[in-house]
């Protein structure tokens, strides 16, 4: 879900088993407020999908980081039976 540039309220995560969350980047970017990626995140737990917050985004991403209320959020989804991993 990135750029993530607004509420995404009642999301249905059904059949989803991974979400992504990134702030747009770059010249022109456009805020992301922390309320947002809270309410994902938070309907991810509920739904038992694995979030992964990739950035808060910004003209300067790396300034601004990847924590989200003081850790990383990096929740992969479980590899398939037989599935190789690389």
């Amino acid at each position: 879900l990135e750029p993530l540039l607004g509420p995404l309220p009642g999301l249905n995560l059904e059949g989803i088993d991974w979400v992504i969350v990134g702030g747009e980047s770059g010249p022109g970017a456009r805020p992301m407020d922390a309320a947002w990626v809270f309410e994902i995140r938070d309907q991810c737990q509920r739904a038992n999908v694995p979030f992964f917050f990739k950035q808060w985004g910004g003209t300067r991403k790396k300034k601004t980081g990847r924590e989200l209320e003081g850790r990383t959020w990096d929740e992969m989804p479980a590899l398939a039976s037989g599935v190789a991993s690389w």
